[in-house]
């Protein structure tokens, strides 16, 4: 029998296309926005398997039950901590996008990673106040020092082939402790606290479960050198707010690169605020979420997830599989 894929986000016409460049034939293709209001019911029933890229606001709660015999989800997006996982199928494969966003993210990190170890905020923010500082603020070079990455994935991999090209030296932490990437070092969470106190750069590309909410508080943050860098491109919630705050205040020199906040619209919670004034800091760089952002960037992210579904649909082994267990007791 045919396999069907189903589309449950908005999919304009070069997303199509790319959804069935990465599908390659391997199910037909239907697309949720074109169903009839009395057939939405019937076309999720029909679905072997899902394409979404925020399922909680593209399917309605109630539907979620027409989804018991859906044999696997896939994420165009490559966090999935906010999919209602109790909810979910039991017996569906879930998988994220990984890599899906990889190039965009990696470039825009070591984008933030030079705007800080360069101190080049606060040189344009003197600058503006007609301060000519050449000799402040103390820039410093990326050669020789060493990035420990934390979420050794797809965005975590190509970020640090980046940062070797600036002759960094590289240590990987992931959830086996074994990778074949070109690193120095690979170890898991568990190796977290011995490798902190002679990191000069902490880059964050975790997925956000509960074993990893909060995986950098005070604790974590006094092992660091004075003079350290944090970037996190993945999930505020990673980070203690109050205790990281508090660090940057104590410790001028220590400087943090932050893409995602605590309270933030992405997902549908809210507007953007801040419970302190990170923003005011001249040790922060900060952006709106916008790491992923790129010309064409939903294309070539949904052609990857296709892509992923269609070694699905062959048999083959796929990437980006999601542990329920991680994100639900």
């Amino acid at each position: 029998m045919e396999k069907t894929l189903l589309v449950t986000c908005h999919a304009p016409e070069a997303v199509r296309a790319a959804i069935e460049e990465g599908l390659a034939g391997a199910a037909r293709i239907l697309f949720l926005e074109d169903a009839e209001p009395e057939s939405r019911g019937a076309v999720l029933s029909s679905a072997s398997a899902l394409l979404s890229f925020f399922f909680n606001r593209e399917v309605k709660e109630e539907e979620y039950p027409l989804l018991e015999e859906t044999e696997i989800f896939q994420s165009i997006s490559t966090g999935l901590d906010f999919l209602p996982f109790e909810r979910m199928p039991k017996k569906m494969i879930l998988a994220c996008n990984a890599g899906g966003w990889a190039p965009q993210i990696a470039e825009h990190t070591i984008a933030l990673l030079l705007a800080l170890s360069r101190r080049l905020i606060p040189l344009h923010n003197d600058l503006v106040k007609g301060v000519f500082n050449r000799q402040g603020y103390a820039p410093i070079s990326l050669r020789g020092k060493i990035m420990t990455v934390a979420g050794y994935g797809g965005i975590g991999r190509m970020t640090a082939d980046l940062a070797r090209g600036f002759g960094m030296r590289i240590r990987a932490l992931n959830t086996s402790g074994k990778t074949d990437g070109n690193v120095d070092f690979a170890g898991t969470l568990n190796d977290l606290h011995a490798v902190l106190p002679d990191t000069d750069v902490l880059l964050l590309s975790l997925p956000l479960n509960r074993h990893t909410k909060g995986v950098i508080g005070k604790t974590e943050l006094d092992l660091m050198k004075k003079n350290a860098i944090l970037l996190n491109v993945a999930r505020a919630p990673l980070v203690v707010e109050e205790d990281l705050y508090n660090h940057l205040k104590e410790h001028p020199d220590f400087q943090a690169g932050l893409d995602v906040w605590w309270k933030e619209p992405t997902w549908g919670g809210g507007d953007f605020d801040l419970d302190h004034p990170f923003l005011e800091l001249s040790n922060v760089a900060g952006s709106p979420h916008n790491s992923n952002r790129c010309e064409n960037d939903m294309v070539i992210a949904s052609r990857a997830a296709a892509a992923n579904l269609a070694a699905y649909f062959r048999g083959e082994k796929i990437s980006g599989l999601i542990r329920r267990e991680d994100y639900i007791e």
